[in-house]
């Protein structure tokens, strides 16, 4: 698969000069309404058991409520699902490599990935399914690009372009930036001054529009979570998730992931790069410890003992009313739920209806998965297999 190296810089001239013109508004509009449909539809995995909205959901923040990421094959991965929130405007993409940053390419990772399978499709596969939906998918590329043609680049343009429109930074937080001094109460006014204060350090890592910014150094940080030993000097985290090292190979960079950003921190949960924090309060517990001790299981260490831990995070002690008042600042973080409220709805029928959640009226019959029998299968290889 050939990959168009520096596509944002390339596309950017083409996007000032056109960016004015009445056609160029209504074209990527059109790629956008695209985009939602391609996001939302489950012929995008292999087995039809998958959608991007599936793992993002619009309604648990742009990420799911599971510890970690579940393939189409109902395995558990290692990493916990990232909220797509803002990430147009995130300067690097992956949790734990460097280099990607560019949104085409990113997508491309969970769509054609094998190891973990986590859409598991094939190009062959993808532009036959859309192909055979000529019904739903002809219009919306003729209207994107002004012919019915499917391709890989087309399909990747137009999820890029409506994962771009999934940005908010409608905060309270923002509103008092921004002048508004009611729109934070005295709480929450306290807890500001404790996460920007040098005791706590918050912001030294948490900094910028998005709260993901660090100041000096790199985008990725040991907290200190785990510290298996190894030797009498040398602590790890679980072998299975090693973080940057796993891209590098350096030691140095073991137990290092990404800074995330804390808008809509709240609605994101569970945390942690392997969503192992339940609730948010155990997550300053550990920054204020250090780092975390884990005393029973398979992970058993101090992660405060891990060489690698960013030098920043030294512990600091706080009361319980300081605990709630930083609490009650990262709720003013909280992106509003009626943020996403429309244009976000999938326009396809839920393949188990939910009590809780309708579907749009008038939704289109999701796509349902034919397993192949064994003489198909190995006629299919590489199609379906």
């Amino acid at each position: 698969m050939k990959i168009v190296k520096n596509r944002r810089l390339v596309s950017l001239s083409i996007i000032v000069f056109y960016i004015s013109t009445p056609a160029y508004a209504e074209q990527l509009t059109s790629q956008v309404e695209l985009g939602r449909y391609l996001f939302n539809d489950v012929r995008l995995s292999k087995f039809g058991n998958r959608s991007c909205g599936l793992c993002h959901s619009s309604d648990h923040g742009w990420t799911n409520t599971f510890s970690r990421t579940i393939d189409i094959n109902d395995r558990v991965s290692t990493l916990n699902t990232p909220s797509l929130l803002n990430v147009g405007k995130y300067p690097l993409y992956m949790q734990r490599s460097i280099g990607l940053n560019d949104l085409e390419e990113t997508i491309m990772l969970p769509l054609f990935s094998q190891q973990p399978k986590e859409m598991g499709m094939t190009e062959t596969l993808l532009l036959e399914r859309l192909n055979k939906s000529k019904e739903i998918y002809g219009p919306l590329f003729e209207q994107s690009f002004g012919n019915e043609k499917v391709t890989t680049g087309r399909v990747l343009t137009a999820l890029s372009a409506y994962v771009n429109t999934i940005q908010s930074t409608d905060t309270a937080y923002q509103r008092y930036r921004d002048g508004d001094l009611q729109a934070l109460d005295a709480q929450q006014k306290k807890g500001m001054r404790l996460f920007n204060s040098e005791r706590l350090k918050c912001s030294q890592c948490h900094g910028g529009e998005l709260l993901n910014q660090p100041t000096g150094g790199e985008p990725f940080a040991n907290t200190g979570l785990y510290g298996l030993p190894i030797s009498e000097e040398e602590y790890s985290y679980p072998r299975k998730e090693t973080g940057l090292e796993k891209f590098t190979g350096n030691k140095s960079d073991n137990g290092k992931f990404r800074i995330p950003s804390l808008i809509n921190v709240t609605n994101t949960g569970p945390w942690g790069h392997d969503g192992s924090f339940r609730h948010l309060g155990t997550v300053i517990d550990t920054y204020s410890a250090g780092g975390r001790q884990t005393t029973f299981g398979p992970n058993t260490g101090d992660g405060r003992l891990h060489p690698s831990k960013d030098q920043r995070i030294q512990g600091f002690s706080m009361t319980a009313e300081q605990k709630q008042q930083l609490l009650s600042f990262l709720s003013a973080l909280a992106v509003p739920e009626t943020a996403f409220s429309s244009g976000h709805q999938s326009p396809f029928c839920s393949l188990i209806p939910l009590k809780n959640k309708p579907d749009a009226k008038g939704c289109l019959p999701p796509f349902f998965y034919k397993k192949p029998n064994a003489s198909m299968a190995l006629s299919n290889e590489g199609i379906e297999q």
